[in-house]
C-alpha cells in the first residue's frame, strides 16, 4: 500500500493533484486497485492506495526502491512529479512525500514503513525521510 503525502496544499495544487493522479491511476501508471484514501487531513492531502505495481523491494533484509517502477511512473521525464511540476503552480514549493506502507492484506507494521521526500525536477528525486508518519501527518 502507498501513500502520496502533500503538505499544506492550495486549493488549486489540490485539484491538480487529484487531477494528475487521476491521470496516473491507470496500468501503465500507477497501476491503482483500490483509493482507500483521498482527504485532507491537518490541511495535508493524502492519497492512499493499492497497487499491482512494486515501487519497493527486499534486498538485503531491507526495504529499497524498485528504480525501474519509480522511474517508469514517479520520478522519470514527464512522469507522475514531473508532470505535477509541469501543471501545477509552485509545486515544487510544497513538501511533498511518496510512501510504503507495507502490504495491504497485512497488519500494520510500523517498522515496515518508509517514507521519502520528493525533490521536484524534470527528473525528480526522491530521498529517504526517517520520520515516523504520525509526526508527519501531525507536524
Amino acid at each position: 500500500m502507498y501513500l502520496l503525502f502533500f503538505k499544506n496544499p492550495t486549493k488549486s495544487q489540490i485539484t491538480s493533484i487529484r487531477n494528475t493522479f487521476s491521470d496516473f491511476d491507470w496500468g501503465q501508471g500507477f497501476a491503482v486497485e483500490e483509493v482507500v484514501l483521498n482527504e485532507l487531513i491537518n490541511n495535508n492531502l493524502l492519497i492512499q492506495f493499492v497497487s499491482s505495481k512494486e515501487f519497493f523491494q527486499i534486498e538485503n533484509d531491507e526495504i529499497v526502491l524498485f528504480p525501474k517502477t519509480v522511474d517508469a511512473v514517479l520520478s522519470g521525464k514527464g512522469q507522475f512529479f514531473g508532470t505535477l511540476l509541469d501543471n501545477t503552480s509552485d509545486i515544487d514549493t510544497l513538501e511533498t512525500y511518496f510512501c510504503y506502507l507495507g502490504i495491504a492484506s497485512e497488519i500494520r507494521d510500523t517498522n515496515n514503513e518508509i517514507i521519502y521526500k520528493v525533490e521536484y525536477g524534470k527528473y525528480s528525486n526522491l530521498n529517504k525521510f526517517d520520520i515516523p508518519l504520525e509526526q508527519l501527518i501531525n507536524s
